[in-house]
């Protein structure tokens, strides 16, 4: 609280002080000899300021403690807000109050029916994986079925997505922490988009240096999954992608590179905000703006970083790095505090 505000504030109080000596001073002044008693009137009126002054601090000093107080407690902090006899600030204080209870029923009610969602959602998602498995039973007792075999994947996989989406949103409820050998991931997220490569004749090269960190495997493999998946639908047929895993001194690289579109130089640093899909998510591959998104979010929470470099009409390469233990905690403090 400024001097100036408290000013303010007691501004009809200073104003009705000034009439008062107005009054006060024209009633001496009329009735007492100005060659007798005027230097008994300075001092009066000397004597009046000081202990208005001096009241006048003291109730800025009060008030100003009373205000930082209450600035406390409404930041969350009530061993913090002294009580005083202040109504204004004592009223403000119970607004306040209110204000964050109903503010905590709202979100609870929120929290409630992103829930309520999320177990629709999961639901729905494992009923209609029983509708695939079925479909693709009645798929093997067909011929020239490749076609058909393709959609159901993509639809197999938007699917997946989903569930990851409805559960990325409570990660700290789903997490493992375990060693994670990942370049098993890799092969692993590669066999999972196999019939992509395959239905657009990609071909895949790899060179992998084995290593293993501490971290969560299922949200690894999705992480891989997607940027692979990503690689195949910018790809064109007869297409080539590279994925290469090598240890330096702080860190594990694993790079993905293909020789798909690539992605114009402007695009690059927003192909991770959320529903963002770009020029060649608007002129051609149909695409959500949502898998890298997720992607990143979940790498940030592992603490994995993802870079992207990319040239258009000629090549993306995405990099994941895996930080050694003892960077990671550097990695990870230095994140906390840029939240904070």
């Amino acid at each position: 609280m400024r001097l100036f505000d408290y000013i303010r504030i007691q501004k009809l109080w200073l104003l009705s002080l000034a009439v008062i000596m107005m009054v006060l001073n024209s009633i001496l002044f009329s009735s007492l000899s100005l060659n007798k008693g005027i230097q008994d009137i300075v001092y009066l009126n000397l004597l009046i300021m000081t202990i208005q002054a001096v009241f006048f601090i003291y109730g800025f000093i009060r008030h100003k403690r009373n205000y930082a107080s209450l600035l406390q407690h409404a930041k969350g902090n009530p061993a913090q807000h002294a009580h005083n006899s202040d109504f204004y600030l004592e009223l403000f204080a119970a607004l306040v109050e209110e204000k964050k209870r109903v503010f905590a029923q709202k979100e609870e009610d929120y929290k409630k029916n992103m829930n309520e969602t999320q177990e629709y959602m999961t639901q729905w998602v494992h009923d209609i994986k029983v509708n695939l498995a079925v479909c693709d039973l009645l798929l093997e007792e067909l011929e020239n079925n490749y076609e058909l075999r393709n959609q159901m994947e993509q639809m197999k996989y938007r699917i997946h997505q989903v569930l990851q989406i409805t559960r990325a949103n409570h990660y700290d409820q789903d997490m493992a922490a375990t060693e994670v050998d990942v370049c098993l991931e890799i092969r692993r997220a590669i066999k999972h988009n196999a019939l992509f490569f395959i239905h657009k004749n990609i071909e895949i090269q790899t060179n992998l240096h084995p290593f293993t960190v501490i971290s969560d495997q299922k949200w690894v493999f999705d992480i891989l999954c997607q940027i692979l998946n990503n690689c195949s639908k910018y790809t064109p047929h007869g297409g080539q992608l590279l994925i290469s895993a090598q240890e330096e001194e702080t860190a594990y690289y694993v790079r993905i590179r293909d020789n798909g579109v690539g992605i114009p130089k402007g695009d690059i640093p927003r192909i991770f905000d959320k529903g963002f899909t770009g020029k060649n998510g608007r002129s051609g591959t149909k695409s959500t703006g949502m898998g890298l998104y997720y992607a990143k979010k979940m790498a940030d929470r592992l603490c994995i970083s993802i870079e992207v470099e990319s040239k258009e009409g000629a090549y993306t390469e995405f990099t994941l790095i895996f930080y050694k233990l003892s960077d990671y905690f550097t990695i990870s403090s230095s994140r906390n505090n840029m939240k904070l």
